[in-house]
């Protein structure tokens, strides 16, 4: 009881957000190859006890290691070794990284406006938008950038007035720093920071050079750790992961990057994806966009410091999306809580009693977005799609599958469709594949024929199939035995606009001889 008598109704708000996001936490959305790709690197580190491995599902696509993501590694280990090897394990962490990222939401809000009421109504207002949900569920990195960003911001508005003091800066590096051993997309979420400590240097003298050169050496310090020990890694780093992000777009022309980052906002807008899902949020889209011509508006007439550095916030998070070129739209998370500080900012300076209206016509209408998009979007049950699986097929057997099954299978059982592609490269033939890797059995989703029937709209998926699809039906005809098929809505098919569009089927095939 005297527990509950300390609660405050924040704790409430997060205990309640936490608890309900708990039930729907591997059934919304649903699982991506991404996931088991990501969790399945930290379980060959910890079984390797090895930074210098790369993905065992990969055997034929090329991969090298880096340390670029090598905290959130140890994070996902750490989980694993308390928790298992799960699907709930893993995106545990995102969901407790955006329970404590709502906690700091809260503590910046406090610092922009005095109305208890509203500072509640806006952790109300992100914790129940169906962008943060999502985030907050998929075992991915985003949302562990967002807690650091979000602590980062807090602790440069809670310390605005003590910025030509040394040790603030260093700080400030150190929380941004920490990103880098997160993903790569740590540049995005320093942006801001760099941009406004630069303005503050060159156009208010608000910061000293030796306090600028303090934050910004130590960023560079951080990022040289990382980097020299991804040499260590991969003497070939740079070229290696050059190419990488060549392959992604990094180093497209200004003007390719400009219309991609155009066509970014329109694929989130209308829900255009390939395998990710994106959940609906064209009523945030418009929310935001007004919110933001009335905040450049209001610049004009009045000189806030807060509404300054928000809307220089969204405009250099944007900026580091167009300078790297590579639009995944899980990262569009970023600017959501600055959109919805944005907003509070905008409420808190009009008469109270519309302040409340309006929070409260927005709080119902993401509401009302969210829950039905949760009934809609929350059934793709994966343990059923495993259960299948498990019919005729042991977790210790060696397969030929896709990534999706990672969380069923141990480590070094499963072989990717991925490594396909690169049969050709390595001068081998389909059945010599299966033979090389010893594989028993082969999971087959419908995916793959749709795939190669359509070639080449979805040859991004698995590379382009047919140097060898004609000679893995050939073998799966010849060389094997149909033991089990189910159909599955989800999972037998990733790409989402055919996602639940018919019951898709997967077969799974004994391997009886490998031999040519």
């Amino acid at each position: 009881m005297s527990f509950l008598k300390k609660l405050k109704f924040i704790h409430i708000i997060l205990l309640v957000f936490f608890i309900l996001n708990l039930f729907i936490l591997t059934n919304f959305p649903f699982i991506h190859s991404d996931e088991a790709w990501l969790s399945g690197l930290s379980r060959q580190i910890m079984s390797t006890n090895s930074l210098k491995v790369t993905e065992s599902f990969f055997d034929l696509k090329p991969r090298s290691p880096h340390a670029i993501k090598v905290i959130f590694h140890f994070i996902q280990i750490i989980f694993i070794k308390i928790f298992s090897y799960n699907i709930f394990s893993m995106r545990l962490i995102s969901l407790l990284s955006g329970t404590t990222s709502l906690y700091l939401f809260y503590k910046i809000v406090k610092l922009i406006t005095n109305s208890k009421i509203l500072n509640y109504l806006a952790v109300i207002m992100l914790g129940i938008d169906i962008h943060y949900i999502y985030s907050s569920h998929l075992a991915r990195q985003e949302i562990i950038l967002l807690l650091i960003f979000l602590s980062a911001a807090y602790y440069y508005l809670n310390n605005y007035k003590y910025h030509n003091k040394l040790e603030k800066n260093i700080k400030l590096a150190l929380i941004l720093g920490l990103g880098i051993g997160i993903h790569p997309n740590s540049f995005i979420i320093s942006l801001p920071f760099i941009l406004i400590y630069t303005y503050r240097l060159i156009f208010s003298n608000k910061v000293k050079f030796k306090n600028y050169f303090a934050f910004g050496s130590t960023l560079a310090l951080i990022s040289s750790i990382f980097i020299l020990l991804s040499l260590y890694l991969d003497p070939s780093f740079f070229i290696n992961y050059s190419s990488f992000g060549e392959s992604l777009g990094v180093f497209s022309s200004i003007t390719t990057k400009m219309d991609r980052f155009v066509y970014f906002y329109k694929k989130l807008f209308y829900r255009i994806s390939g395998t990710y899902y994106i959940p609906p949020i064209k009523f945030q889209f418009i929310l935001f966009t007004i919110s933001f011509i009335l905040s450049l508006i209001k610049l004009f007439f009045k000189n806030d410091s807060n509404n300054k550095f928000l809307i220089l916030t969204i405009i250099s998070i944007n900026l580091g999306y167009l300078i790297i070129g590579r639009y995944n739209q899980t990262s569009i998370i970023f600017v959501f809580p600055v959109f919805y500080l944005l907003i509070i900012n905008l409420l808190s300076a009009i008469k109270l009693k519309y302040t409340y209206i309006l929070a409260g016509i927005i709080i119902i209408t993401l509401a009302f977005n969210t829950g039905q998009t949760i009934l809609n979007d929350s059934h793709y049950n994966y343990n059923d799609y495993l259960k299948n699986i498990s019919k005729v097929v042991s977790p210790d057997d060696k397969v030929l599958a896709n990534l999706n099954t990672g969380y069923y299978f141990e480590e070094n059982k499963l072989r990717d469709y991925r490594n396909l592609n690169y049969l050709k490269n390595n001068n081998m033939s389909f059945s010599e594949y299966i033979e090389k890797n010893e594989i028993e059995y082969i999971i087959y989703p419908e995916e793959m024929d749709f795939i190669y029937n359509s070639r080449p709209v979805w040859n991004i998926l698995y590379g382009n199939p047919y140097p060898y699809y004609s000679n893995m039906k050939k073998f799966i005809k010849n060389n094997t035995k149909l033991v089990h098929k189910f159909n599955n809505k989800t999972y037998a098919m990733r790409i989402v606009r055919y996602i639940g569009e018919k019951n898709w089927e997967v077969k799974i095939y004994k391997v009886q001889d490998n031999k040519n």
